[in-house]
């Protein structure tokens, strides 16, 4: 799956926003190599959200995220560090 990862407000841009992901991983995966990415620890805020809806759960697959809200081919992730949804 093509994720696409889009800065919300005070969030770094990152140099590269497509990557392929395994669709049978996990969000979590998705989460830690966003971290490992921004070079943020563990212990720093990082809120991530799909189609700037809604926070999947960490345990939610990829695949099943893509299928229920890819966007032209994409999944789209959304990610702050400051909570910008409910």
């Amino acid at each position: 799956v093509i994720v696409r990862f889009k800065a919300i407000g005070n969030a770094p841009i990152m140099k590269q926003n497509f990557y392929k992901i395994t669709s049978s991983n996990r969000f979590q995966a998705v989460i830690q190599f966003l971290r490992k990415e921004l070079g943020w620890q563990a212990s720093e805020p990082l809120f991530t959200y799909i189609n700037l809806s809604f926070s999947p759960a960490p345990d939610d697959t990829v695949a099943n995220l893509f299928k229920s809200c890819g966007t032209d081919g994409h999944l789209i992730v959304n990610y702050s560090t400051t909570q910008a949804w409910g």
